[in-house]
């Protein structure tokens, strides 16, 4: 713990805040917040993936994950799809309705998630997520970057007009 601050304790904090307002908000979704970032991980252009893909990138146990998937398949919400050229393997894809009742909790999650950091201006909000996402991909992916000045640099960066006002605030200035 350096200058009395704990990155275990301020990650488990921030965690626990954003599962208990997610859970209000999921809750009644098969498996809660699991099952909102299960159908999270489907949505887009890509290929649908694979149970072990999923549970790969997931962090979830493939024996759990089939549970899961199994009851987002009862609610209508995912769908297996068996794999043309392989039919052992099976994809698992958004339905109709799964796309539909994520776009509704997604929006409902956003807004409730711009509440998250009440200590924080919006910039610095802004910036700290990004930071997050950035850092956690890193760190999925492997890749070791891990340069927290090169990461605010390039998130400023985009955001343009107003970057040197942000880069004094993130960099206590």
């Amino acid at each position: 713990m350096a200058d009395g601050l704990d990155l275990g304790w301020s990650l488990g904090t921030l965690f626990r805040s954003w599962q208990t307002t997610v859970t209000g908000i999921v809750g009644e979704l098969p498996h809660g917040p699991r099952g909102f970032q299960l159908l999270g991980a489907l949505d887009g252009d890509r290929r649908a993936p694979t149970q072990a893909e999923l549970s790969a990138h997931l962090a979830i146990d493939r024996t759990v994950l089939t549970y899961v998937i199994d009851d987002l398949v009862a609610a209508g919400l995912v769908e297996r799809r068996t794999e043309e050229r392989d039919r052992r393997v099976r994809r698992i894809a958004l339905t109709a309705s799964g796309r539909r009742r994520l776009k509704s909790l997604r929006a409902k999650v956003d807004a409730a998630e711009s509440a998250l950091f009440p200590g924080l201006s919006p910039v610095e909000a802004v910036t700290l997520r990004a930071l997050l996402e950035r850092a956690a991909a890193g760190a999925h992916l492997g890749t070791g970057e891990h340069d927290a000045c090169r990461v605010v640099a390039d998130i400023l960066a985009d955001e343009g007009a107003g970057a040197s006002r942000a880069a004094g605030v993130a960099f206590g200035a």
